[in-house]
């Protein structure tokens, strides 16, 4: 059992970008149609309306939650282009000096178009010149990105790979249940929405472990990241490592900031690339690059990943 390329081809084709409502509802249509298709009746499919749309499938008393967004990002590549040189936090880093940069010499440009125009006009330029840097940051936000197999087409199907693995196991049907987040491009409003909504109806989420796939399409380091020390992180750790792999263990900062940032026993998989400066980073996502998603590496991780949970040793 594992997603084949004909199946992640069409979801492909058929939905390129979930960046608007209609996009986003698409999508939705498509994941209940599989899921029913794998043996869920609709009671069990459900969608929980909380900052955005998330579609829940099985219960969320679940031991095991398996989550991935299905929302697609902006144009914002251009923030992380140098990623490949210092990798993705190198990136941030260097973004928010050349921002300071940029702050610290508003003075001299302020003194420069003092001295040079009358009191009005220099305030009219300063103020003009802000709102161009303002509004190249919210136009590549608000233009959605054309291509995302990695970020996330990867982790829905994930998702879907695990969902076939887990419908055809009557005892780990109980013990496991999905959740398509919305939003977390735009600051995982979608998982946060969820995890309050689970806390208003008395559903204790610190007690379910949270495995979230995001961007595990391309690259070649396996990369488990978590907000703090967990005992699924450190589980998955030390279960790929009798398995003979070599994951890497990082914390949620800068980068591998996901949704299960909104969750207490939780982790975020990926697959990340190393920089040249030797740092990871998470290659393409957020560019109109992001074209490769490897189908025979998402069903290898939801292979090792189910038999690990079956097993009991995560």
């Amino acid at each position: 059992m594992a997603i084949t390329n004909q199946k992640a081809q069409e979801i492909f084709e058929s939905h390129p970008t979930r960046f608007n409502a209609k996009e986003k509802a698409a999508l939705r249509d498509t994941l209940r149609a599989e899921m029913k298709r794998l043996g869920y009746a609709d009671e069990e499919i459900t969608e929980i309306k909380s900052s955005g749309t998330n579609l829940l499938v099985g219960d969320p008393h679940a031991e095991y939650m398996f989550t991935a967004h299905y929302d697609t990002p902006g144009r914002t590549g251009w923030m992380l282009h140098s990623s490949w040189l210092w990798g993705q936090t190198g990136a941030n880093v260097f973004l928010i000096l050349i921002m300071i940069g940029v702050c610290a010499g508003l003075p001299m440009v302020n003194t420069f178009l003092t001295d040079n125009f009358s009191n009005d006009i220099a305030f009219i330029l300063g103020e003009l010149g802000l709102l161009a840097v303002l509004l190249v940051m919210i136009v590549s936000m608000v233009i959605k990105n054309k291509n995302n197999r990695n970020d996330n087409t990867s982790g829905v199907l994930s998702l879907l790979a695990m969902a076939e693995k887990v419908a055809a196991d009557g005892e780990m049907k109980k013990k496991c249940c999905f959740v398509f987040f919305d939003n977390e491009e735009w600051g995982l409003l979608g998982s946060g929405g969820f995890a309050k909504h689970c806390k208003k109806n008395g559903i204790d989420l610190s007690v379910t472990k949270v495995i979230n796939f995001d961007c595990v399409g391309y690259g070649d380091i396996l990369t488990f990241a978590s907000t703090k020390k967990t005992e699924i992180i450190d589980a998955l750790v030390k279960a790929f490592e009798e398995a003979g792999q070599k994951p890497v263990k990082k914390r949620s900062a800068m980068i591998f900031l996901s949704d299960h940032a909104n969750f207490k026993n939780s982790v975020m998989v990926s697959y990340t690339k190393k920089s040249l400066m030797g740092l990871l980073y998470l290659p393409l996502i957020h560019t109109g690059k992001d074209k490769i998603c490897d189908v025979d590496q998402i069903n290898r991780l939801a292979d090792d990943i189910f038999a690990f949970a079956s097993e009991g040793r995560i």
